[in-house]
């Protein structure tokens, strides 16, 4: 509940989508967990993985730990690529 008048700014909002345990939307990856920027190739030294991740699961957390899976497949792709690409 609001406790007083809220006067001094600057005023952010965010929207809050309801789901059913969870909002699982993150950073969009490539095949090697590179993050992409938008409508371009991947970001050079950027990885993201599990829940950091866009979601597997289109969007949904549909239990606990459901992330736990892709986060250990895309932390071991990720660091095969950061191997290969050392100079």
């Amino acid at each position: 509940p609001c406790l007083g008048p809220i006067k001094k700014p600057p005023f952010f909002a965010i929207k809050v989508y309801p789901g059913d345990l969870g909002a699982s939307i993150g950073l969009v990856t490539d095949k090697n967990a590179q993050v992409i920027k938008s409508g371009n190739g991947p970001i050079s030294g950027l990885y993201a993985c599990g829940s950091d991740m866009d979601s597997m699961m289109a969007g949904v957390y549909p239990g606990p730990g459901i992330t736990i899976g892709p986060a250990m497949t895309f932390d071991y792709i990720a660091a095969k690529h950061i191997a290969g690409n050392i100079s």
